[in-house]
């Protein structure tokens, strides 16, 4: 397995390109889970150029493409919160899943935590994403709490809250 290279958004051209790769993976993925309305919405409110460059801007979002080679294969999204690390985004590309990759992926996001000064992830997951779930579980998060979120446009999420403690 190689080892995979993180690429810091910043730059309006590099947002435009990463909402584009983003909806590519969020569809495929999503589109399992979700009505297609459903996720229509979603991508335009969570994955916009205008949103991740809001939330980069004014709310402090860090995203990273996932780089193996040349090649995009994924994306992080990450937030200092009060206290903890917000992981909002670790997608692989369908063709890059399976691989070992989202272990990397995960290793990354801790040591952005400890650079942070941060000893907690927090997440949320769809509390029918049984895959995720699986895989968030897997490697070491706990069930800390249920939320419902209203996200606008007639759409609720149904989430759970899920935090990891890195060890000293």
């Amino acid at each position: 397995m190689s080892s995979l290279n993180y690429v810091l958004v910043k730059e309006p051209e590099r947002i435009a390109e990463l909402a584009n790769f983003a909806e590519g993976i969020f569809r495929e993925y999503f589109s399992t889970l979700h009505s297609p309305d459903k996720v229509e919405y979603l991508v335009n409110y969570l994955l916009s150029t205008e949103t991740l460059t809001t939330a980069i801007a004014d709310e402090g979002y860090e995203y990273y493409f996932v780089d193996e080679g040349e090649n995009h294969i994924g994306f992080v999204g990450i937030k200092p919160d009060d206290g903890y690390l917000f992981l909002s985004k670790l997608y692989l590309a369908k063709d890059a899943r399976g691989k070992g990759y989202g272990r990397q992926e995960f290793e990354f996001v801790k040591q952005r935590a400890q650079d942070l000064g941060f000893d907690r992830i927090r997440l949320t997951c769809a509390r029918d994403n049984v895959a995720s779930l699986d895989r968030y579980d897997h490697m070491g998060f706990k069930k800390i709490a249920r939320v419902n979120s209203n996200v606008g446009g007639g759409f609720e999420m149904n989430d759970y809250v899920m935090e990891y403690t890195i060890e000293a």
